[in-house]
């Protein structure tokens, strides 16, 4: 008896995610309708074959719980038993349906051209030692692109990216853990809208700006700075899309060099209408040189920088689509080569290690 009260329950998660909406850029959340089903044996279940057997309410939890939520607005939850053959402790099948709000942490730093980790956190109150979290090998982790109500703004990857995870709790001079499942949902950022409204905006005022050099040099200084003070204008407009970080986006990034060049033909400027007359010209056609180049050097590097972190973001996605579908293909030759039997609410399964 002292050997099940201790035992290492393994409890196997299947998540489908629903409905995401409302991806929260500067309150850095996201809302989603979450399905997902947990397996378990429960040695204190043998020789019950019916759920209507079963006091539910006096029966072993693995007090899975959501960590990051915000909000819940809607939670529903249903067990059932599943008959094994050839073993007298069935199956504890519970499937739960989670309306929530989930906060999540994301990194902005190549924003507008960023990819999103959406990730909703299971945790067990149990410690590692007693309930480990795994995945269900017998079902896929999918999400419903049908329902996604942001496609105009987010280009969502079909597989949802789930992996194990412990807690750590150091309250306590022996340190213990609790186990965490997290399921993530990759989205990329669609950047038409922000290439179009800020980006253009930004390079047709900086092209704007050599018009000064054609104005005699005493009202240079004021078309200038109606410009730059346009171009200031924007960047608070782009704070808009943003949280209070403590770092530069990529946007950030590109309006305060235009926000360089432009203060670098203010100061041309004030210094041509210091120049005398014979000099100018000379003076103008330097800086000007010397802007174009600067100009045309920035928007290469901005490019590069751009052309790697798109790069990057579709190999991250295209890598959760491949090892989704290996696992799929592995979890087929699981199913024809195992022999310990789980059944879930859409296939019949197959666990290896579930005697482990």
């Amino acid at each position: 008896m002292c050997r099940l009260a201790v035992a290492m329950i393994r409890v196997l998660i299947t998540p489908t995610l629903f409905s995401l909406r409302d991806i929260d850029t500067v309150k850095q959340e996201f809302s989603a309708e979450l399905w997902y089903e947990i397996f378990y044996k429960d040695p204190k279940l043998s020789g019950i074959k019916v759920r209507e057997k079963v006091n539910w309410g006096d029966q072993w939890d693995p007090r899975i719980q959501l960590r990051n939520t915000v909000r819940i607005d809607k939670m529903e939850s249903k067990q059932n038993l599943i008959p094994v053959v050839g073993d007298d402790v069935p199956i504890v099948h519970e499937f739960r349906k989670v309306t929530a709000t989930f906060k999540v942490d994301m990194d902005l730093t190549d924003f507008p051209f960023d990819k999103q980790k959406l990730t909703v956190q299971l945790m067990s109150g149990w410690s590692t030692k007693r309930v480990e979290l795994r995945k269900n090998y017998g079902s896929n982790d999918v999400i419903t692109e049908e329902d996604f109500s942001d496609k105009e703004q987010w280009e969502v990857c079909g597989y949802l990216d789930c992996k194990n995870d412990e807690k750590i709790n150091k309250q306590f001079k022996e340190s213990y853990g609790y186990p965490l499942y997290n399921i993530t949902a990759h989205v990329q950022r669609r950047t038409l809208f922000y290439m179009f409204n800020i980006v253009l905006i930004l390079f047709l005022i900086t092209a704007l700006t050599f018009t000064t050099f054609s104005v005699r040099t005493d009202y240079r200084l004021s078309n200038t700075f109606t410009l730059l003070l346009t171009t200031v204008a924007i960047k608070l407009v782009v704070s808009q899309y943003l949280p209070t970080v403590s770092y530069m986006t990529l946007l950030d990034k590109y309006v305060v060099v235009c926000i360089l060049f432009q203060s670098g033909v203010a100061l041309q400027n004030a210094v041509a209408s210091a120049l005398p007359e014979d000099s100018v010209k000379l003076c103008d056609q330097i800086s000007a040189a010397a802007l174009v180049v600067f100009v045309i050097v920035a928007h290469l590097v901005f490019g590069i920088i751009i052309w790697k972190t798109v790069s990057n973001n579709r190999k991250e996605v295209q890598t959760v689509e491949e090892n989704a579908k290996v696992r799929q293909i592995t979890s087929l030759l699981f199913l024809h080569l195992t022999g310990s039997i789980y059944i879930s609410s859409h296939k019949i399964f197959c666990n290896a290690n579930s005697s482990n």
